[in-house]
């Protein structure tokens, strides 16, 4: 329907249960005098209307914002850097997540993991299958790590990975073979089979849809988790509102997985990884993203692909770029060290958001963050330039 704006109000924050706006216009039937730009923008509050500009954020032809802002971003961004990928579907939790009680012979003696054990924050949210238990055997091949947003804070990423048996193991060359149950049987792991059979065939009487060998790599995202032999796998937080990434050299991660609270992707130069890590931990960035954040009841969420569709290319002859790395790399460090000292940090089992805010508002403090940070800003068009 044309519509001719005449204002945009913003409608003040708890009006709704979501953040709104309220267009205020007339129909018309003339196309061009709908396209003519609102005269006027206004706040709108109990105590009535308060002026305001309101300034257009466009990333490339995907996605417009306005925000009450005049500074800030260009008015035209076009995405540069290349777009991380999320992770893999790796659930239901209390079905691949796994405690190993004993690891002698070809299969492993495991269970699912207890809310009150080590591993019980793999399973204190989840969904489907709550409360079932899958007790039996998983030969090792099928074993591996899992990396989840709990062990991501800002630079560091946490040594605890909870072990998951899927049906799947990677070969020779890093590709990953998925198996049904019965494959599993011919390859001499009988008691390996018989667990993933019984997952299967919980699902099936849960109404959970596919058996588990299919919901693993739905749209291919675990069979896309081919890291190579060098480089550095860049994971990063896929929600809130400050964008939180890690570097991990590759050969640190051939027994990985990569859950879908992730997004990740493997730059081969490690100047490069550590320049995008750096940026994406960056206020600037943060800041820049905002506008195009949508927003719940607690604040904005849902970042995913956002940071990259703003993200300028490395340019390994910028010292301003090189500079972003290091201060990058020495924040890794930092980072490091102080979840050393302070065990609370990099305890899966703490509450997430307080562990990172924690560590990132003792990083912000250093001067290599106030470095980073003003490089960043000046990257991407909110801060004064800085001469390279």
């Amino acid at each position: 329907m044309p519509l001719a704006l005449a204002d945009v109000w913003q409608v003040a924050s708890g009006t709704f249960k979501y953040p709104g706006a309220a267009l205020v216009g007339r129909r018309v039937t003339n196309r061009a005098d709908a396209d003519q730009p609102a005269t006027s923008g206004a706040l709108a509050t109990e105590n009535g209307l308060e002026h305001a500009d309101f300034a257009l954020r466009e990333i490339g032809d995907s996605r417009t914002a306005w925000t009450l802002e005049a500074a800030g971003l260009p008015a035209v961004t076009a995405a540069s850097a290349p777009v991380s990928q999320q992770g893999a579907d790796i659930m239901p939790r209390t079905a691949v997540c796994i405690e190993l009680l004993d690891i002698s012979g070809t299969e492993h003696r495991v269970d699912t993991p207890q809310r009150d054990t080590g591993w019980g924050f793999t399973v204190k949210r989840a969904k489907q299958l709550v409360g079932s238990r899958f007790p039996g055997y998983v030969a090792p091949r099928f074993i591996h790590r899992l990396a989840l947003s709990e062990n991501l804070l800002p630079f560091s990423f946490g040594p605890l990975l909870p072990p998951v048996a899927i049906p799947a193991s990677r070969d020779d060359s890093g590709e990953w073979q998925i198996y049904e149950p019965h494959q599993v049987r011919n390859m001499g792991f009988t008691r390996t089979a018989r667990r993933f059979a019984a997952i299967n065939a919980r699902l099936a009487t849960a109404g959970a849809g596919h058996p588990l060998e299919k919901r693993i790599d739905v749209r291919r995202k675990l069979t896309k988790q081919r890291f190579g032999s060098s480089g550095s796998l860049v994971v990063a937080g896929a929600g809130g509102k400050f964008i939180c990434a890690a570097c991990i050299p590759v050969s640190e991660a051939q027994d990985l997985i990569v859950d879908q609270t992730l997004y990740w992707q493997v730059i081969t130069d490690d100047d490069h990884a550590w320049f995008t890590t750096g940026v994406l931990n960056s206020t600037a960035l943060t800041e820049a993203v905002l506008p195009f954040n949508p927003r719940g009841d607690f604040g904005p969420r849902h970042i995913h692909t956002l940071p990259y569709r703003l993200m300028p290319p490395y340019d390994p002859d910028d010292s301003n770029h090189t500079t972003i790395a290091a201060c990058a790399r020495e924040l890794a460090a930092i980072a490091a060290a102080k979840c050393l000292e302070e065990a609370y940090l990099a305890d899966p089992l703490k509450a997430l958001a307080v562990r990172r805010r924690r560590l990132r508002t003792f990083l912000t403090r250093t001067n290599a963050y106030r470095v980073l940070d003003r490089l960043c800003s000046a990257l991407l068009g909110t801060g004064p330039p800085v001469a390279s």
